[in-house]
């Protein structure tokens, strides 16, 4: 007699009931979310059919729900993406052991066919049944996102629930979206008492419409993977030749950044924090770039922490993906201010070494100020600038002309020599632009009219930048 019994083949689903389950499903806000990202009738699920995992303490008549995310691939703006969907009506969006696998084989994919993937958060957190097999799914889904970070673009949108661990697993992709009325924090605002406490890492909130539009646009602006370089078009729908006239942008970054991008457009990221500096993606000559640039009528355009944190990780994804940098610079450099001191030297060295260690396209305008550390730490020549170009009326010095004249210059001060006249004589002299590039520190000495053409011209001529040292170190033995 045979020992085995045999199993009973007919309580497992068939193939049409599988259908039929996920047809009910297809309803929910993660699929309309799916239908919304993705360009019409090109979204392909992977792991369609994948059920929680079995756990003795979970109520029966949930044991057999489709594990609650999403993951498939498609093309948004003709590109190939992937992306995985958290969907609160299965499971809560809750975070297991297959919940894990299905985003990292999706991370694999993505890898292997060098496209972004888009993360859709909307989770209560980790299984608690599942115990430290729950725990464990929230380092491997970290693991796969580290894996990929620098290779291929990350763009997190939370548009639901985002807590705990959570939060720091959305925190770790290159751009961070946020439904307006989405949770995203690790403790709770009743404990801590601050709403909106990460939006530090928010770089677009609104509206879900809104929030979509957002991702679409960055996956258009971003190259799909690391290797992709430079990114021209074709034809540049601009005139690169366009002069600006002379125009006073009245120290807002915004209006400056417009008038250099190609038809005035650009996406501007992360608005709402440390506004007096704007860190934006645009298409300038044809070229798509990223652009720095302080706002002088906001705080005379000094750097504190938060501006100096911003600018680094803006500054770092675009070298990361091989996207031109263009600083334009308006500061009389850093904020003094006893709250911000405690972290301000380590983001300042973060900021300084962002510059340095960037190895994509570098071109720094100083657009009017560029006064003690604003000029070092804002993509200066020292600091690994290609080519860095000063307009004809810039400040550029250790200490604004009136410090300056305090200073050292106050000896000078009699009943024929005005204050004023030393000032501005100090400008004329030790802070002109002629003095900064007689240092060799400024390439050009240029117009606001030219700054657009000028700006557009260095890019096209750096989008060809490599290392190619090896090269020029080869010793060629004689013939």
């Amino acid at each position: 007699m045979n020992k085995y019994t045999t199993p009973n083949l007919c309580s497992l689903p068939t193939a049409a009931e599988l259908r039929e389950e996920l047809r009910a499903c297809e309803g929910s806000a993660a699929r309309a979310q799916i239908a919304m990202l993705f360009d019409s009738n090109t979204f392909v699920e992977i792991g369609a059919y994948t059920k929680r995992g079995f756990s003795d303490f979970l109520a029966t008549e949930k044991s057999n729900e489709f594990e609650g995310v999403i993951c498939g691939y498609g093309a948004i703006d003709g590109k190939l993406v992937f992306a995985f969907v958290e969907d609160s009506s299965r499971m809560g969006g809750a975070i297991d052991e297959r919940h894990a696998k299905k985003i990292c084989d999706l991370y694999q994919m993505a890898l292997s066919n060098g496209a972004p993937v888009v993360g859709i958060f909307n989770s209560n957190g980790a299984d608690i049944f599942e115990g430290t097999s729950g725990l464990a799914a929230y380092g491997r889904i970290m693991s796969a996102i580290t894996r990929a970070s620098g290779v291929i673009p990350q763009i997190a949108y939370v548009s639901g629930k985002c807590i705990g661990t959570c939060a720091a697993i959305a925190s770790m992709f290159d751009i961070v979206v946020k439904k307006s009325d989405a949770a995203l924090y690790v403790s709770s605002p009743v404990l801590t008492g601050e709403d909106n406490a990460q939006d530090a890492i928010v770089a677009y909130s609104g509206s879900e419409e809104q929030c979509i539009g957002f991702v679409s646009a960055m996956i258009s602006y971003l190259p799909s993977n690391s290797s992709v370089g430079v990114q021209c078009s074709e034809i540049c729908t601009d005139n690169l030749n366009r002069k600006l006239g002379n125009l006073d942008f009245g120290g807002d970054a915004l209006s400056c950044i417009s008038v250099i991008s190609d038809n005035g457009m650009f996406l501007d990221l992360n608005a709402t924090f440390a506004p007096s500096v704007s860190t934006v993606l645009a298409t300038v000559g044809g070229v798509k770039c990223g652009i720095v640039a302080n706002s002088f009528a906001k705080n005379e355009g000094r750097i504190d922490s938060s501006a100096a944190r911003k600018i680094a990780k803006f500054v770092g994804m675009c070298n990361s993906f091989s996207i031109p940098v263009v600083t334009i610079v308006d500061s009389l450099g850093l904020v003094i201010d006893k709250e911000n001191e405690a972290i301000f030297a380590p983001e300042l060295a973060k900021l300084a070494m962002a510059y340095a260690a960037s190895t994509c396209p570098k071109v720094t305008v100083i657009a009017s100020h560029a006064i003690g550390a604003a000029f070092v730490l804002l993509g200066s020549k020292s600091l690994g600038a290609d080519l860095v170009y000063a307009t004809e009326n810039a400040e550029i010095g250790a200490l604004t002309a009136e410090s300056g004249v305090a200073f050292a210059w106050d000896k000078y001060i009699s009943e024929d020599t005005t204050r004023e006249q030393l000032i501005n004589d100090w400008k004329s002299t030790v802070s002109s632009p002629s003095a900064a590039a007689a240092s060799g520190e400024i390439d050009d000495i240029i117009s606001v009219s030219e700054m657009r053409a000028r700006i557009c011209y260095a890019l096209l001529m750096l989008s060809a930048k490599g290392d190619y040292s090896a090269i020029s170190n080869r010793k060629v033995l004689p013939l």
